[in-house]
């Protein structure tokens, strides 16, 4: 991490999967997000791109190993291990070798793997979360409404071994190269934006569409940075798209980000952790074309590009080819 070519490196995983969620659709994510420049943008903003996708292998063991609903057993275990595994250490190894992680999905429990990889490639006690969501995504089986791994990343991240003693949990738990528990401390879990009405609530430090709209988007995101930011080293930053007030994604509804206030989170995150040279890693997921409103279409692959580009920097007057395709530059 303390490779300063670090900052100018950064390694696109496109993890195409939707096992964990109720359907594929999230799996068209990240071709979308790629045909529509989004590494283009990245390398336009300065940065050295590498990009990484899954081997025949592990795509031919997903598409043949979709498990039925066997009862109380979480829906395709196995092909959820395995991809997550493969994100684990494709993870781990993009930050050894001086790159930034951004992985593209995909639905959340793919989130799993992420954060076990980055903390197979930092110290665990050195590392925070700031999970952007309207969901809280806490379940495990002993609570879970659908037995679908996409509600269960953040249980996972911050589950010690005696949290739930299913058998398919605690593979989920030893996921990855680091077995230390919990991965995260819930102490320094960070989650903003969350809307959904939820009787399963972590241990964590959350923050709810509620308080952004009474207390506004500047304030909680610089409580939240500030409380986090004093916690730990570096901050691994989960973006669920379904935060933002988009319709091309798993679940959409009224209690959501708008796109200023999505780009006022984006900044910070540029300001005051990747040019500080704090950001672990970063994925945005649950893309989902799709399942867009027509009338709305382009809206969720657009957005979503705005906000990873200000996450890294950009905006349209430093990327010019973003804004010649978002805005009618001939003259009258």
């Amino acid at each position: 991490m303390a490779n300063r070519n670090r900052k100018r490196n950064i390694s696109i995983i496109l993890a195409p999967f939707s096992i964990g969620g109720p359907n594929d659709a999230a799996k068209d994510g990240p071709k979308a997000l790629m045909s529509n420049g989004l590494s283009d943008d990245l390398i336009e903003l300065g940065f050295n791109v590498k990009i990484i996708k899954p081997d025949k292998d592990l795509m031919t063991y997903v598409s043949t190993n979709k498990s039925t609903n066997k009862k109380n057993r979480i829906k395709n275990i196995e092909s959820i291990i395995k991809v997550n595994e493969w994100l684990s250490k494709t993870v781990s190894r993009e930050i050894k070798n001086a790159s930034i992680p951004l992985t593209i999905g995909g639905d959340h429990s793919l989130a799993i793997g992420t954060i076990s990889g980055v903390v197979a490639g930092l110290k665990p006690a050195t590392t925070g979360v700031l999970w952007i969501d309207r969901h809280f995504d806490a379940h495990s089986p002993k609570n879970t409404p659908s037995w679908r791994a996409h509600g269960m990343p953040v249980a996972v991240a911050i589950a010690n071994k005696n949290y739930d003693s299913h058998p398919d949990f605690q593979k989920l738990l030893m996921i990855g190269k680091n077995k230390k528990l919990p991965k995260v401390k819930p102490e320094n879990f960070v989650q903003i934006a969350i809307g959904e009405k939820s009787y399963i609530k972590p241990n964590t430090k959350w923050y709810l569409m509620e308080d952004i709209d009474s207390r506004g988007i500047n304030k909680i995101v610089d409580e939240a940075l500030n409380y986090l930011l004093k916690r730990v080293k570096y901050v691994y930053i989960a973006w669920d798209i379904d935060s933002m007030n988009v319709t091309g994604t798993g679940t959409s509804g009224d209690s959501q980000l708008n796109l200023r206030e999505g780009l006022v989170l984006a900044r910070a995150i540029n300001k005051r952790i990747r040019l500080t040279d704090r950001l672990a890693g970063f994925e945005i997921m649950e893309v989902a074309p799709r399942l867009e409103r027509k009338d709305l279409r382009g809206q969720t692959v657009d957005w979503t590009i705005q906000l990873i580009a200000a996450s890294f920097g950009g905006n349209l007057f430093n990327n010019l080819s973003r804004m010649t395709r978002n805005i009618n530059m001939h003259a009258e």
